[in-house]
């Protein structure tokens, strides 16, 4: 071969090894954006976090027609929602938290104005001592709402954290628990009536082990929460949104474009749903039960089990008691 010759191999070697690269490269560009935008259908390898010492349990109280969590870690508290604003209501949440020895909250979390959730919300601001609490974006201009609005503002020392887009992505913490607030997104998207859609969507998770919080949210919001956060959704445990209803836990709509549902990408193990017996609205609604034995999920509802309670080693979430 002679020199030119050579001359020219070393070039055509040189260019196929740099396009080789720049492909490798633009590969793993690829491949770390779809990784961490969180919004790809595809699995994502499991996350290992350090296991806490001790517990942490999850009390999803017997309301009725609403929603009450209390999250119990280092003998501290968080209360997610109240429940309605009428006197039995209020009495099963008051006697609940009388029995866990509740005097103060680290935070109160009010998913959305809805009366089923925030109905005695006045009264646990004015009667608990709260360091934190965490609001929707979404007012309302019913007195029980401004009932609650004005019970905070008459305690300066309650440090108030309005859930709106600036807040979506950050993290909270008690101890060891971790909660990351993932919506409500594009609040501006949804109707003036739309009460349901802006809830607040907490993601706690303790060591190894999540459980997601959705409020009221329904189809367009979950529809939301897939687009932006996709496989990043997995967890233990669903808190079903709106009570079971079959304005939420969104199916696969194919025609429209939707070609996985809301489960395909949460993957619960246990899924908690929140109703009253025998309530007006029929809540859960079968289509929501349907979907959730089609991906075996474990039910547990409070109108046919009273409250429920879940404990977290960390590792693994089981059933403590169901009363």
């Amino acid at each position: 071969m002679g020199r030119k010759s050579r001359k020219k191999a070393q070039k055509r070697l040189k260019r196929k090894i740099i396009t080789t690269l720049i492909g490798i490269i633009i590969a793993l560009i690829a491949l770390a954006i779809a990784y961490f935008m969180g919004g790809s259908d595809e699995e994502k390898p499991p996350e290992n976090y350090d296991i806490p010492e001790g517990s942490i349990e999850y009390h999803f109280i017997d309301i009725g027609q609403g929603d009450a969590t209390l999250i119990m870690v280092d003998e501290k508290a968080i209360l997610i929602d109240t429940g309605d604003r009428g006197s039995d209501d209020r009495k099963k949440l008051t006697d609940y938290l009388d029995k866990m020895n509740i005097t103060e909250l680290e935070y109160f979390i009010a998913t959305h104005p809805d009366a089923d959730h925030i109905g005695s919300a006045a009264y646990v601001v004015e009667n608990y001592d709260i360091k934190n609490v965490i609001l929707s974006p979404k007012e309302h201009t019913t007195q029980t709402y401004t009932s609650f609005i004005e019970a905070i503002e008459a305690k300066e020392q309650i440090n108030v954290i309005v859930a709106d887009q600036d807040e979506i992505g950050k993290k909270y913490n008690v101890g060891e628990l971790e909660m990351t607030i993932l919506g409500p997104l594009d609040t501006e998207d949804y109707s003036s009536k739309d009460m349901n859609n802006p809830s607040v969507v907490i993601m706690a998770r303790w060591g190894n082990t999540k459980v997601l919080l959705t409020g009221d949210a329904e189809k367009e919001a979950e529809l939301k929460l897939v687009e932006k956060y996709g496989a990043s959704l997995d967890c233990d445990v669903l808190k079903v949104g709106h009570h079971g209803s079959d304005s939420s836990t969104h199916s696969a709509d194919p025609e429209n474009g939707i070609a996985n549902g809301f489960l395909h990408y949460v993957k619960p193990e246990i899924a908690i749903i929140s109703c009253g017996t025998g309530n007006k609205y029929e809540h859960p609604h079968q289509v929501t039960l349907d979907e959730l034995a089609k991906y075996n999920v474990e039910v547990h509802r409070t109108d046919h089990e009273g409250s429920i309670v879940l404990v977290s080693d960390g590792t693994n979430i089981t059933l403590k008691e169901a009363k």
